[in-house]
């Protein structure tokens, strides 16, 4: 039998699992030319996280973007549709708002006045996770647990804004399969988001693989910013961000879409470096792991490859949105779909 590690522990002594999975790809179906095809049902197409190529070796200089506090989204009879209860692990209220009902006039507010940007400082959260390792059973450990702090977390926020939150399906899987946005593993990809069934996929195994060149034992932060950026999109699909997002450019150019595209992704970064700063203290985020996790973001942008498809972010921007979230830890600071296109290229 192999040697097993100490049991759960409250982070902050162990840095863990150190992989980046982030950089989540919008594969939206969006095909060549500069006017794509328009795939019939958005929400069957996966949100990917790509893997990473190699970090720089040296240090990078990351500068958050400029924030403009945005204005205070009003909703009332359109903001949403009221929701009966739902047999949930956190119970909705019967006045619940549900943000993913959009429509089409409704998109640039649920965009750029959404209530989640109203709610505030997001507060410490509290967080127990198992010691992570290589091994296939530690880490699946560790992902349910620190996604159990994810949904306590995001759930508080929704709960602040008034707004329906239902938490994600987990497929954390070990053998490769099938689900509502096709299959997995995708390409080149160790986690997706499916809005189809709020489906959080990661292969614990292909995690561990592509990114081995981190210890998980020695800094499990890059590992927890991958799963926090495609919580992100979860957030932004309970937030009515997911699909307005896509209704404004689903019949517009390439050029379009993919500027939308790298805002969306973005704004994930974000939320993801906003969670990250709750757990900062019962998960030991260090400062020289944060720096990692930083260095490894800044290698997932898409301006590495000269041939890429420009619809992430620049690794600059990639990392800065990140390092913006974890700065303010406040929903409102990742409000991408209100800054200059310098912002978000």
């Amino acid at each position: 039998m192999r040697p097993r590690g100490p049991g759960p522990l409250v982070f902050g002594v162990f840095g863990v699992l150190a992989m980046a999975f982030a950089m989540v790809v919008v594969i939206a179906g969006l095909l060549a030319g500069d006017e794509a095809e328009v795939p019939a049902n958005p929400g069957t197409v996966p949100v990917v996280t790509e893997n990473p190529v190699s970090p720089p070796a040296g240090d990078v200089e990351i500068t958050p973007p400029p924030f403009t506090p945005p204005q205070r989204l009003n909703f009332g009879p359109r903001g949403g549709s009221r929701v009966a209860l739902a047999a949930t692990g956190s119970v909705p209220r019967e006045t619940d708002v549900d943000l993913r009902q959009v429509g089409r006039s409704d998109t640039a507010a649920r965009l750029k006045r959404n209530p989640l940007y109203g709610t505030g400082l997001m507060r410490p959260t509290s967080c127990r996770v198992p010691r992570p390792s290589a091994w296939t059973d530690d880490m699946l450990a560790y992902l349910n647990a620190a996604t159990d702090c994810m949904d306590r977390a995001w759930s508080a926020k929704f709960s602040q804004a008034g707004a329906l939150f239902l938490p994600p399906q987990r497929i954390f899987w070990t053998r490769p399969g099938r689900g509502p946005c096709g299959v997995y593993p995708a390409p080149d990809a160790a986690a997706y988001y499916c809005p189809a069934n709020r489906g959080l996929y990661i292969g614990v195994n292909e995690v561990i693989q592509q990114n081995e060149r981190i210890d998980p034992a020695r800094n499990h932060v890059p590992y927890l910013t991958v799963l926090a950026h495609e919580y992100g999109h979860h957030v932004q699909s309970m937030a009515g961000i997911g699909g307005a997002w896509w209704q404004e450019v689903s019949h517009r150019s390439r050029s379009a879409q993919d500027t939308h595209s790298r805002r969306n992704e973005l704004q994930a970064q974000c939320f993801a470096g906003v969670f990250i700063r709750t757990v900062r203290t019962p998960l030991g985020v260090t400062g020289a792991r944060w720096k990692e996790a930083l260095r490894v973001e800044h290698s997932r942008g898409d301006d590495r490859d000269a041939g890429a498809r420009r619809d992430r972010g620049s690794g600059d921007n990639y990392a800065a949105w990140l390092h913006q979230g974890w700065k303010y830890a406040r929903v409102a600071h990742c409000n991408t779909w209100a800054v200059p296109p310098s912002r978000v290229d």
